[in-house]
């Protein structure tokens, strides 16, 4: 290491320093995954934080993010996919020729004067 007092210290603590804080940062990290994925863990946070520092492997659990956000994606829009089967169209009827009807019938001097 580069200071000498960082070097000592840790050598008469046999690492422990060192250990609690990559736990610290592991809980940490563990902390600000989603729920969906914490929810998954079978021990408590702390102590599978402590498992990955002392195995020195730190998975990233990229798939498990992934799944919740499709889980979330789901819970947004449940019924998007039954949706996606109907072609919806504008369909305009063209009834003008009726309310036109109706208005001559109504006032046919006015339309007969011009």
């Amino acid at each position: 290491m580069i200071n000498k007092k960082i070097e000592t210290f840790l050598e008469k603590n046999n690492m422990n320093y060192l250990f609690c804080m990559l736990s610290n940062l592991e809980v940490q990290r563990i902390n600000s995954l989603p729920s969906y994925v914490k929810q998954k863990f079978s021990t408590k946070i702390t102590e599978l934080a402590m498992e990955h520092v002392a195995e020195n492997e730190v998975p990233d659990y990229i798939i498990e993010i992934a799944e919740a956000e499709i889980a979330m994606a789901q819970e947004t829009k449940p019924y998007d996919d039954e949706d996606s089967d109907l072609i919806l169209t504008n369909e305009t009827f063209d009834d003008r020729a009726k309310y036109i009807e109706e208005i001559q019938e109504e006032s046919p001097e006015t339309f007969n004067g011009r």
